[in-house]
């Protein structure tokens, strides 16, 4: 867990690299722009937003720079379909914050998230994972779909 970085628009140079910040349009990415020293650049993780459009969280699989008003959440052992469902999940307490009650590092420490569990408590990461994967098939689906429609 890893905040961003603060980088004003005036010190951006537009280039490459996905630039997420705190909206909840297009996975978050609010430009593209060059890695600058000092930039905090993540890959493979959520990104949520604690501001702005707070309790936003996306997947990432692509290597971005953040800013200050996201932070990275990352575990080595998920992949993306588990990440895919712990995104979603966490969109879910989108209700407990707002413009006046924002995710700062304390109330992300204590966030409680509800996990489908194992019946010796352990999380279903399994379950996760299917759920996960259905959720890119249903996506893979629509943009087939949508494409067909367009095709003619």
């Amino acid at each position: 867990m890893e905040r961003g970085k603060r980088l004003k628009k005036a010190d951006q140079i537009q280039g490459k690299t996905p630039y997420i910040s705190s909206t909840a349009d297009n996975n978050g990415v609010d430009g593209f722009i060059e890695v600058n020293k000092g930039s905090r650049v993540f890959c493979n993780c959520i990104s949520l937003a604690n501001s702005g459009s707070v309790g936003s969280a996306f997947f990432e699989p692509f290597l971005f720079v953040a800013s200050d008003h996201v932070t990275h959440l990352k575990n080595e052992d998920f992949n993306k379909a588990q990440y895919l469902f712990i995104s979603c999940v966490l969109r879910l307490q989108k209700s407990n914050y707002g413009f006046n009650r924002e995710i700062n590092d304390e109330r992300l420490k204590n966030m409680r998230i509800m996990l489908p569990v194992q019946e010796n408590g352990t999380p279903d990461y399994g379950f996760m994972d299917n759920v996960g994967r259905l959720i890119m098939c249903e996506k893979y689906l629509k943009y087939l779909l949508h494409t067909e429609k367009n095709k003619y």
